[in-house]
């Protein structure tokens, strides 16, 4: 399990530029969302991460030039806009709902072209015309 963990990070490192996306813009979309969603956490805790898809979110945490926790952090808050948006309620910001389906799909990545994959549709069907991927 250690060596499939060194290997996954590897692999993350090695494909920092997978995401090619403009940063600027998803910064600048998170910046829109964080005042009225800045208490929605990541449900990806990264004390003792196990799964390779939360090793490499955790990885990429705490290296400034990663982008998928910014991508990460993005969903994070569109998905919450999202629920609020189609249900007409406000939710619970420092526990709200999680979309399930995503989650298994995100947390069956074991590489950083999977994770973006994977960010980036569930942020495009969140946020619609307003997300900063193209679609």
């Amino acid at each position: 399990m250690r060596l499939a963990l060194i290997l996954a990070l590897a692999a993350g490192t090695a494909s920092a530029q997978t995401c090619r996306i403009d940063i600027g813009a998803v910064e600048a979309r998170i910046a829109d969302l964080e005042p009225h969603y800045g208490m929605v956490l990541s449900d990806i805790g990264c004390e003792n991460p196990t799964n390779p898809a939360h090793v490499l979110m955790c990885d990429a945490a705490e290296d400034p030039q990663a982008v998928i926790w910014r991508m990460g952090r993005l969903d994070d808050l569109a998905w919450v806009h999202a629920v609020e948006n189609a249900t007409g309620q406000e939710v619970d910001k420092t526990d709200p709902p999680r979309d399930e389906d995503f989650i298994a799909r995100r947390d069956a990545c074991t590489d950083e072209s999977c994770l973006c994959a994977a960010l980036i549709q569930h942020t495009n069907d969140s946020l619609g015309g307003t997300s900063p991927y193209p679609q």
